[in-house]
C-alpha cells in the first residue's frame, strides 16, 4: 500500500500521536477505506483521501501529521451514509472507525476501533438496500474436485448453503449464483483464482470475488465458527450429513461475518441445506429467457413474471415470492402442500379480504429484527416493530378454523408478542424523532423519574418562583428575590434593609454595596439538578430503549418465526388474488412419466400488458407418441410466446400457485432448458452462434426425460444447410437418446418431414391468414405445419419500404423455382418477372385454402377470405 511507503519515509515516532493510531487502523484493514472519526466528520487521509476525493468528488485539503502535511478530506457523520453507499457501489469496502468516548471527558488522545466493515453485501441501512430483495452475500469453497457455496441476508438472518454435485460444477456454481444474484461473493484461493476468468464475473452478471485465506476454511475452524454461531455442540440437527465442503462454505462465511459486523449476529441462528433433488433446477437461461424476476429489455422488474404475480402485502413476502419462483418445488406433496392453502384462499372471500387488511398493518419485521440483532435499530423502527406485533393476533384470529394443513402451520407459527408490542407502542412516542441523540422518544407518563426530570428542566423557572414565594413568606423578608449567574449559580438577595431577618440556615455567598447573597442546602440541590435534568433525562431515556432492545433480542427467533409464517401467508394470499382476478386455475400435479396437459393456457405477462385478446392455446407433450412439437410459423405469429407460456405454467405450479389456463395436469420437471435468443453474445466472448452451440450442448449432455426443453431458431446462426442439419440432428437425438418433453420452434420446414419418421414427433403451426397482401395473426396453435414464413409480409409489417419487400418477392419467387444447389444469377430476376401463370395463382389459392383452419373463421372473415382468394384467382 502507498500509506506503508509514506510511512517508511518517516518513521512512526516522527508522526503525531493521532496519524500513528490512524497508520496503525489502516495497517489492519488495507483493503478498505478508513472513515476514521474526528467530532463531526469522518475523514480519510494519505492515498485513502485521495481515491475518494476524485471518486466523490470531495475537496482535498490536508492536515498537519507531525511530518509536513497528510492529504485529507471528510464527510459529515450524519451524512456519511449516502457516501459510504456510493463507494461500496463503486467495488469499495468501507471500515469505520469510531469515537468509542466523549472526546469532552477523554484524557489524552481519543479511543478509537473499527466498529463494523461495510460492504455490497453487508449493507443493513434501509436507505440503501431495496426493500423488496434480498441483499445476499455468497461464500464459496472448492478444492479442484468439491465445490459448495453458503449465502445470507444479514438484515434478515436468513442463512442458506447448497453443494455442487454435478460433474461440471463450475458452470452449476455459476448457475447457481446468477439465481440468488448476490451483491458481494468471497471464497477461497482456489475459486478466487479461478474466478476472473469465468464469463458471469467479467461481464459484471456477478460481482468479482473477494478473497479470504484458506485457514477459514479448514474444516476444524468452520465446524468451530458454525457451532459458535448457533450455541450448539453438534450440526447433526442442520443435514450436513457427509457434506465437508458445505461446512467449509457456512463456516467461511460466519466467520467473515463475524469479523466485519463486529458483533454476535443473533439474528443468523440457522441454516437451511438445500438439495438438488428438493428443486427444480433452473440455470442462468431459464431464468432470463423466461423473464422470472426481471425482463430482458431492461432488466427491471416490470414485464417479468415476478412483477405480474406480486400482490404481496408485505416486503417479506416480496422477497419470498422471489425466491419460490427461482426455487420451484420437485416434491408433489410439498407442492399440493401450498396449493391447499391457495385454493382455501381463493374460495374463501371473506378470509381473503380480512387478512389482506390486516396485512397493511405489518411492516418489515423480519428485517426490523434483523436491525436489533445489528444493533442499529431506531426507537421509531423499534415503534413499527411494535405496532406489527400488535397485529399479528389479529392475523392468528382470521386463521382460526382453517382447513388446509399449510395455513394451520401458519397460524401454529405466529407467535403471540402483543404484550411485548403494546409496551413499546406505551414508551415509545408517535412521532420519535429520527436521530435520538437529544432524546424525546420517550412517552411522557411511560416512567415517573424521567417524568420528574423533564418536569424540573422544563419549569425551572416555575419551581424558582415557588420557592422565591415560600421563602418570603417564611422569612418576611418583601423584596427577597431568587437570581441566577455563571459564576455562583442560583442565589438569595436581600437588601441590607431586610439582612436582620435572614435565617441562620442561609450561608452569605457574596456582599455587595447595598445587598448580600445567600445560598441555601435546598437551592444548591435544586440548583444541580436543573442543570444536569436534562443530561439525566437522555441518559434515562437510552437506558429505557436498552431495556426495550434486550426484550426484542431475547425474542428475536419468535420474531423471526412470526415473519417468516407471515410472508408465508403474504404469498399465498398473492396466489391466490392473482387467481382470483384472472381466472387460474389448480393444476393437477402428476408423476414425471405422466403427459403435460394444458387446455387453455396462456402467458400470465403477456395477457396483462397487452392491448389485444389473449387468445389460449392448448398443449400436450409426453414421453412417448408426442414428446416433441416442432412449431412453425411466421415472425410475430407468437411461436415464442406459446413456448414461454407453457415453461412458465410448469413452473408456476411447481412454486404451488394456480396457473392461467382452463385445466393444467403438470407433471414434475426435474429442469427447464431455454435456447432463446441471439442476444447472448453481449454477455459473453464468444460470437452468438458458438453461445447457440454451447447452449445446445449443455442441453443434450444434462437433459433428462424428466426434463422440459424449450428450443427457439436452434441453427439460425449459420449457413442454412448447417443449421438445418444441425437442428434436424438435434430433434433426432432428443427423440431417441434424451426422450425430454420438448417445444421446438423452427423456420425450417423441413423439419415437418420428421412426423411419421421419429417417434414422438408431431407438427404445429401458428395459424395465420393472408387478407388482401397482408398477414393476419390468428394466435392459434393447431396440428399441421406451413411451408412459408411470411418473413417478406413480416418486413412489411416492420416498415420496410414497399420497393424492398416488392423486389424481395420477386427475388423470392425466382428462388423457388430454382434448386437452391444450382447456379443461378440473381441479376436476371428483373421486374417483368414477377407476372406469375394462371397455374401458380391456382396452386396459391389451393395452399391458402389448406393452411385456413375453417373452424377458427368467423362468417364476417370467411367472406373476406373468399374475396380476396376471387381477386388472386382474376389475375
Amino acid at each position: 500500500m502507498a500509506v506503508q511507503t509514506k510511512e517508511k519515509k518517516a518513521e512512526k515516532s516522527e508522526y503525531s500521536p493521532m496519524m500513528q493510531h490512524y497508520l496503525k487502523i489502516k495497517n489492519q484493514y488495507k483493503d478498505c477505506v478508513v472513515f476514521y472519526r474526528l467530532g463531526d466528520f469522518y475523514e480519510m487521509f494519505f492515498d485513502d483521501a485521495e481515491k475518494v476525493s476524485a471518486m466523490l468528488d470531495l475537496t482535498l485539503t490536508g492536515r498537519d501529521c507531525g511530518k509536513g502535511r497528510a492529504p485529507m478530506c471528510g464527510v459529515p457523520y450524519h451524512a456519511a451514509d449516502t457516501y459510504i453507499a456510493k463507494l461500496v457501489e463503486q467495488g469499495e469496502k468501507v471500515a469505520i472507525c469510531e469515537q468509542l468516548e466523549d472526546p469532552a471527558t477523554a484524557k489524552g488522545i481519543v479511543d478509537r476501533d473499527v466498529v463494523r466493515i461495510v460492504s455490497a453485501g453487508t449493507l443493513t441501512e434501509e436507505s440503501l438496500i431495496d426493500d423488496k430483495k434480498n441483499n445476499y452475500i455468497a461464500c464459496v469453497y472448492y478444492d479442484g474436485e468439491k465445490c459448495a457455496y453458503a449465502w445470507c441476508d444479514i438484515t434478515t438472518g436468513n442463512f442458506y448453503a447448497r453443494k455442487c454435485d454435478k460433474k461440471d460444477k463450475i458452470t452449476e456454481l455459476c448457475d447457481g449464483l446468477v439465481r440468488i444474484a448476490p451483491s458481494e461473493v468471497i471464497g477461497n484461493r482456489k475459486i478466487f483464482d479461478i474466478s476472473r476468468d469465468l464469463p458471469v464475473v467479467k461481464h459484471n452478471v456477478v460481482p468479482y470475488f473477494g478473497l479470504r485465506e484458506d485457514v477459514e476454511f479448514s474444516l476444524f475452524r468452520a465446524e468451530r465458527t458454525i457451532k459458535e454461531q448457533f450455541g450448539v455442540v453438534s450440526l447433526d440437527a442442520y443435514g450436513f450429513g457427509d457434506d465437508t465442503e458445505t461446512i467449509c462454505a457456512c463456516g467461511g462465511l460466519i466467520g467473515y461475518l463475524r469479523e466485519t459486523q463486529k458483533h454476535a449476529l443473533i439474528n443468523i441462528n440457522s441454516v437451511r441445506i438445500e438439495r438438488n433433488t428438493d428443486f427444480m433446477w433452473l440455470d442462468a437461461n431459464a431464468v432470463r429467457n423466461l423473464e422470472l424476476v426481471k425482463s430482458m429489455r431492461d432488466g427491471k422488474p416490470y414485464g417479468s413474471l415476478l412483477w405480474a404475480m406480486r400482490q404481496t402485502s408485505t416486503s417479506m413476502g416480496a422477497r419470498l415470492l422471489s425466491d419460490w419462483l427461482l426455487s420451484p418445488l420437485n416434491d408433489i406433496e410439498k407442492i399440493k402442500y401450498r396449493q391447499d392453502g391457495v385454493e382455501e384462499l381463493y374460495l374463501g372471500t371473506d378470509i381473503r379480504g380480512s387478512i389482506s387488511e390486516q396485512l397493511k398493518f405489518v411492516r418489515d419485521t423480519e428485517r426490523l429484527a434483523g436491525k436489533v440483532s445489528n444493533g442499529n435499530i431506531l426507537p421509531k423502527d423499534a415503534l413499527a416493530l411494535g405496532n406489527s406485533l400488535i397485529a399479528l393476533p389479529n392475523i392468528k384470529m382470521n386463521l382460526f378454523g382453517v382447513k388446509s394443513k399449510i395455513l394451520s402451520d401458519i397460524s401454529d407459527n405466529i407467535a403471540d408478542l402483543s404484550d411485548l408490542g403494546n409496551l413499546i407502542v406505551k414508551a415509545i412516542k408517535a412521532e420519535a424523532p429520527a436521530v435520538p441523540k437529544e432524546g424525546g422518544y420517550i412517552n411522557n407518563g411511560f416512567d415517573k423519574e424521567l417524568d420528574r426530570l423533564r418536569s424540573v428542566k422544563d419549569n425551572a423557572m416555575g419551581i424558582i418562583r415557588e420557592i422565591e414565594e415560600r421563602e418570603k413568606e417564611k422569612t418576611g423578608i418583601k423584596n427577597l428575590k431568587i437570581s441566577y449567574n455563571r459564576v455562583f449559580g442560583y442565589y438569595i438577595e436581600v437588601t441590607n434593609s431586610f439582612k436582620h431577618l435572614v435565617p441562620y440556615s442561609y450561608v452569605r455567598k457574596q456582599t455587595l454595596t447595598g445587598a448580600e447573597r445567600y445560598i441555601t442546602e435546598e437551592l444548591k440541590n435544586l440548583e444541580e439538578e436543573i442543570l444536569t435534568s436534562g443530561e439525566k433525562a437522555i441518559k434515562l431515556e437510552a437506558e429505557i430503549f436498552a431495556k426495550i432492545k434486550n426484550l426484542l433480542s431475547e425474542n428475536i427467533k419468535a420474531i423471526q418465526r412470526s415473519s417468516r409464517a407471515v410472508a408465508c401467508l403474504d404469498v399465498l394470499l398473492s396466489f391466490a388474488i392473482i387467481a382470483r382476478k384472472y381466472n387460474y386455475c389448480r393444476p393437477e400435479m402428476v408423476g414425471s412419466d405422466r403427459p403435460m396437459n394444458i387446455v387453455g393456457g396462456r402467458h400470465p405477462v403477456v395477457e396483462i400488458v397487452s392491448n389485444e385478446q389473449f387468445i389460449p392455446n392448448d398443449a400436450y407433450l409426453d414421453n412417448g407418441d408426442n414428446s416433441i412439437m416442432i412449431i412453425t410459423g411466421p415472425n410475430m405469429a407468437g411461436k415464442s410466446t406459446y413456448m414461454r407460456q407453457n415453461a412458465i405454467i410448469a413452473i408456476m405450479a411447481h412454486t404451488g400457485s394456480f396457473v392461467p389456463a382452463k385445466s393444467a395436469e403438470i407433471p414434475i420437471i426435474d429442469r427447464i432448458f431455454t435456447r432463446v435468443g441471439a442476444s447472448d453474445n453481449l454477455i459473453f466472448d464468444q460470437s452468438t452462434f458458438m453461445v447457440e452451440m454451447t447452449e445446445v450442448a449443455e442441453i443434450v449432455l444434462n437433459a433428462t426425460e424428466k426434463s422440459f426443453i424449450v428450443l427457439d431458431e436452434v441453427g439460425r446462426g449459420t449457413s442454412t444447410f448447417d443449421g438445418l442439419s444441425i437442428a434436424w440432428a438435434l430433434v433426432e437425438y432428443i427423440s431417441t437418446k434424451i426422450r425430454a418433453k420438448t417445444l421446438f420452434a423452427t423456420h425450417y420446414h423441413e423439419l415437418s418431414e420428421l412426423e411419421g419418421v421419429l417417434e414422438g414427433v408431431k407438427n404445429y403451426k401458428i395459424s395465420v391468414r393472408e387478407l388482401n397482401g397482408k398477414i393476419v395473426f390468428l394466435r392459434k396453435i393447431t396440428r399441421g405445419s406451413v411451408s412459408r414464413s411470411f418473413g417478406i409480409e413480416v418486413a412489411g409489417l416492420a416498415g420496410v419500404p414497399k420497393g424492398v419487400t416488392d423486389r424481395a418477392k420477386s427475388i423470392l419467387k425466382k428462388l423457388e423455382k430454382n434448386d437452391l444447389t444450382k447456379t443461378m444469377d440473381i441479376r436476371s430476376v428483373e421486374d417483368g418477372d414477377e407476372e406469375e401463370s394462371e397455374e401458380e395463382r391456382i396452386s396459391e389459392v389451393e395452399e391458402i385454402i389448406a393452411e385456413t383452419d375453417i373452424n377458427s373463421l368467423t362468417p364476417m372473415d370467411a367472406l373476406k377470405l373468399l374475396s380476396d382468394l376471387k381477386e388472386k384467382v382474376k389475375k
